[in-house]
């Protein structure tokens, strides 16, 4: 059994994050935690893996017991081997060149013979279904497919105790089926699972219970009533000519073609859902939108000229990217700097602008945090942070590439406010995502990708039914329903 008796962490020694926490976790049973972003969730499971206080350090009382032994005791490799955590960011945690040396770094620091790594690997990524990232680099994989590596590297390490945090966030429909699975399987193996999710929609029906952390206090339940949907108008579409358009666009990484031949038209008013799986070239196809990475073919047009011809400031000016990664996307030392940064480099910054920011990070509920380290932030904290960013010059597109990963019910409909604000005002949005039940309620149109080409784009009634004649039907399901 995992038991932790009176846990309690501060970074700082000022604000206690965790707060008289007892908590217990038999072998076979999967336990969900869920909470608003930022109540102290990910702290939680950096302290049952050794990270804090070994590593993290900060004002740490009370016990975590494995089997009974305070794990205070155990060397960093005999923890390591009994607990084993899948973190939020999947880039934080890879740690070498290959997908197939990623999943043999474990096994391969315990001393395994290496016929056993060998196996070890091939039957994780299997288990996966992702046998044919084998020898892809891992820096040239998606989100989606980083997230299944990163799970795949910890089954790999056959722990007693397996902690994922957020697993399912950016997994396409398939890949939280298959999620499902595993976790099935682990519980059939006798493994102690936590995850840690805001999308209760992808592990429900495998959770033995599911607990709450609200202001670093762990209690039974969820908040069910926080996954409650808001009704938001669709804006309506002028019939105008395109705002961004792209004709025949490729681009490849290596010998991999990640865009092939696209083309798309985004009209003013419009929001629109970007679909498809993991590794189907919707990142990239955002980035080309965006002009930050060189066109291989085709050309991509902003209100009809061409953005080879537009210098990169009107550019950023007209445009906003948020990457799927928000670590990708901070560059400043306080939450303030980073909310003024595109406001200073486009010289747009005054008191009107200013004032604006202010109620920027209010709406996304960090105001409070305007003078702390951006990097110290939570996950989804940072993800807001970028959109607050992005925002405050009031561009005319929305790029968003899976914005509502980590984001609890607040933050969810901060992110959705923009979008049809922007619409409204004669803007669109394109935004990359997972979720069928924000696509039928609140997108005009879905463009769903499958290997760098554009598949099917419509209106999501037309698109959702498509996608179930072709076999697809995971992609339009919504589940409890809930956004």
């Amino acid at each position: 059994m995992l038991e932790v008796q009176d846990l309690n962490f501060s970074y700082d020694g000022k604000t206690q994050v965790l707060r008289s926490i007892d908590f217990q976790l038999s072998r076979g049973e999967i336990v969900t935690i869920t909470g608003p972003t930022g109540s102290g969730k990910s702290t939680f499971a950096k302290c049952l893996t050794g990270f804090i206080p070994r590593s993290i350090k900060g004002n740490f009382s009370g016990s975590i017991l494995i089997d009974n032994e305070d794990v205070s005791h155990l060397s960093i490799p005999e923890f390591s081997k009994r607990v084993s955590l899948v973190q939020q960011d999947p880039d934080s945690q890879i740690c070498t060149l290959r997908v197939s040396d990623e999943i043999a770094f474990g096994p391969e620091n315990y001393g395994t013979e290496p016929q056993m790594i060998f196996q070890l690997v091939e039957n994780s990524l299997t288990e996966v279904d992702s046998q044919h990232l084998f020898n892809r680099p891992t820096y040239g994989i998606s989100g989606g497919e980083k997230q299944r590596v990163c799970i795949a590297s910890m089954l790999s390490c056959q722990s007693k105790y397996l902690i994922l945090d957020e697993p399912s966030a950016s997994l396409d429909p398939r890949g939280v089926k298959k999620l499902q699975s595993i976790l099935l399987s682990l519980k059939e193996k006798h493994v102690g699972v936590i995850c840690i999710e805001h999308n209760l929609g992808a592990v429900r029906s495998v959770t033995d219970r599911i607990l709450s952390i609200i202001e670093g206090k762990i209690s039974e339940g969820a908040d069910i009533t926080s996954n409650e949907s808001k009704s938001t108008l669709l804006p309506s579409i002028s019939p105008k000519t395109s705002l961004l358009s792209c004709h025949n666009i490729s681009y490849s990484y290596g010998p991999n073609r990640a865009v092939n031949k696209a083309s798309v038209e985004i009209h003013p008013g419009e929001i629109i859902a970007l679909m498809g799986a993991n590794g189907s070239g919707k990142s990239t196809l955002l980035a080309l939108l965006s002009g930050l990475l060189p066109l291989e073919t085709g050309q991509v047009y902003l209100n009809g000229i061409s953005i080879q011809d537009i210098d990169r400031k009107e550019l950023t000016k007209t445009m906003s990217i948020v990457f799927q990664n928000p670590n990708h996307q901070i560059f400043e030392k306080t939450v303030w700097k980073e909310q003024i940064l595109t406001l200073e480099i486009g010289r747009l910054l005054n008191e009107e602008s200013t004032q604006k920011s202010n109620i920027i990070l209010e709406h996304a509920g960090i105001a409070h945090l305007k003078h702390r380290n951006p990097f110290s932030l939570s996950h989804g904290q940072k993800r807001r942070l970028n959109i607050s960013s992005g925002i405050a010059h009031d561009p005319a597109i929305l790029l968003f590439d899976e914005p509502f990963i980590g984001q609890d019910y607040d933050g969810r409909h901060f992110i959705l406010n923009n979008l049809t604000e922007t619409a409204n005002k004669g803007g669109a949005a394109v935004v990359v995502t997972h979720n069928p039940f924000f696509v039928k309620n609140h997108c005009n149109r879905a463009v769903f990708m499958e290997n760098g080409t554009i598949l099917l784009d419509g209106v999501p009634d037309s698109v959702f039914q498509q996608l179930r004649k072709l076999g697809y039907e995971e992609f339009t399901d919504s589940g409890e329903g809930s956004f």
